[in-house]
């Protein structure tokens, strides 16, 4: 149900690690007014956080009568706020501010960047957009319920379409940097025992530039039914598990491979691990499958071994600034 719509296009979260990306994105493209949701609006203005000809409106996803001055009839939304440090109730309120904003509105639809983690304990060892969710930490579960609080409030009134990204990969996040400093400087002995435990375990990292690649592609895309949910992820590349990435690591860090074969160990091992750790994903085989968003049409533009490159050029670059800096 696709309303008519301008060209403006209000995000939030902008400041975030995906937000920050999608914005320089649409102003690289052009063809869209955009339109970011800020706490501290002269903060973000002094600081040009989001570059030129971006409009910066102040506002709280916890002050409703923020909201109002942000949306406009016909705009697209593009949902990227999750308070980390704030509770699942926060959250949904947050998100039931901004929902009836989008109501009161009249917006033409709203894109909402969830995540695949919402899967949960799912045995299934390829999840699809079908797979039943199972999530069992407050994080997934509060995502599952933000999405199906999305798909109630938009029926009949407005477009909802959801990503699911995978492990995020890019420059300043936060996969591979335990890894990455492991790798530059732990324990050598640790590693190898880890690398046995882990070296088949899927990894399921997705490149930033694909997920927001992704977002730039459904804010247009003729989505129908309402609610319909898109995975994004790069786990069709063979090499995504960590056995291959801990090397394509190490060998860009300059660190010597192991002198000993891996004795890679039962991957039930590491299931039962990782249950007790009260991990939300705990199957190591388990493949999030890309193809419902490409044959839709959606292309990703980096592969996994570029990310991966430009990963290790950013975390090599961070190193060598710290030991820089003087004490």
């Amino acid at each position: 149900m696709m309303k008519q719509v301008n060209n403006t296009i209000a995000i939030t979260g902008a400041s975030g690690f995906i937000g920050r990306r999608l914005v320089a994105e649409l102003r690289r493209e052009g063809g869209h007014a955009i339109r970011v949701l800020s706490r501290d609006r002269q903060r973000d203005l002094r600081e040009d956080r989001f570059g030129q000809g971006v409009e910066v409106c102040e506002g709280d996803l916890g002050d409703p009568g923020s909201l109002k001055s942000f949306l406009e009839p016909g705009c697209i939304v593009v949902h990227l706020a999750y308070l980390r440090n704030a509770d699942a109730e926060t959250n949904l309120a947050c998100t039931a501010n901004l929902l009836a904003a989008c109501r009161d509105a009249g917006i033409s639809r709203l894109v909402h960047c969830s995540t695949a983690a919402v899967v949960g304990r799912n045995p299934s060892d390829l999840v699809d957009e079908n797979t039943p969710c199972m999530p069992v930490d407050e994080y997934g579960m509060t995502k599952l319920q933000i999405e199906r609080d999305i798909v109630a409030a938009a029926r009949g009134r407005f477009d909802s379409v959801i990503l699911r990204p995978t492990a995020v990969l890019g420059a300043d996040g936060e996969q591979l940097k335990r890894l990455a400093a492991d790798i530059s400087g732990g324990t050598r002995w640790k590693n190898y025992l880890k690398s046995c435990l882990f070296g088949r375990r899927r990894m399921n990292l997705v490149p930033v530039e694909n997920v927001v690649a992704a977002i730039v592609f459904l804010i247009d895309h003729p989505v129908q039914p309402n609610g319909a949910i898109f995975l994004v992820s790069n786990d069709d590349d063979p090499k995504n598990n960590f056995a291959d990435v801990e090397e394509f690591l190490m060998d860009a860090l300059g660190v010597k491979r192991y002198r000993l074969p891996r004795l890679p160990l039962p991957l039930i091992l590491l299931k039962w691990l990782l249950i007790l750790l009260g991990r939300n994903l705990v199957n190591p085989r388990c493949d999030f499958a890309p193809d419902k968003l490409r044959s839709a049409g959606f292309q990703s533009p980096v592969s996994l071994g570029e990310a991966l490159s430009r990963y290790v050029a950013w975390y090599r670059a961070t190193q060598s600034g710290e030991k820089g800096r003087p004490s």
